[in-house]
C-alpha cells in the first residue's frame, strides 16, 4: 500500500498531524511557559517579594528605632501580601490562557465536525 497514491497521502497525512501536535503542542507550550517566566520574574523584582521577605525584620532606612520597626514590619508585610496577589492572579490568568490553547483545536475539530 505503501507504493500506491492512497499510501502516500496517509504517510502525509499522519506526517503533518504529528508535525502539528509537535509544533502547536509543545513548542506552544514551550512558549507560554517561557512568557509566564518572563513576566513573573519581572513582576517579582516589581514588587520586591523576596527583598521584603528576606529583609523583613531590618527596618525600613537602616534606622534602628522602635518606630522604624513599627512602620517597617507591616509595611514589609503589605508588600509582600500585595506581591503574593499579583503573582497568583498572573499564574491564574496564564493557566486560563494555557487552557484555552491547548483545548481549542479540539473544539475546532468538534464545531468543524458536528456544525
Amino acid at each position: 500500500m505503501e507504493q500506491t497514491l492512497l499510501g502516500y497521502f496517509f504517510k502525509k497525512i499522519g506526517f503533518y498531524t504529528l508535525d502539528f501536535i509537535q509544533t502547536y503542542f509543545i513548542n506552544g507550550h514551550h512558549f507560554v511557559f517561557g512568557l509566564y517566566q518572563s513576566l513573573f520574574s519581572k513582576l517579582e523584582h516589581r514588587t520586591g517579594l523576596i527583598v521584603n521577605f528576606r529583609y523583613l525584620a531590618v527596618p525600613l532606612w537602616q534606622e534602628y528605632s522602635l518606630v522604624a520597626y513599627l512602620v517597617s514590619v507591616p509595611y514589609r508585610i503589605m508588600r509582600m501580601f500585595f506581591g503574593v496577589i499579583v503573582l497568583i492572579l498572573l499564574t491564574l490568568v496564564f493557566s486560563a490562557i494555557y487552557i484555552c490553547l491547548a483545548f481549542l483545536p479540539f473544539y475546532l475539530i468538534f464545531k468543524t465536525i458536528f456544525y
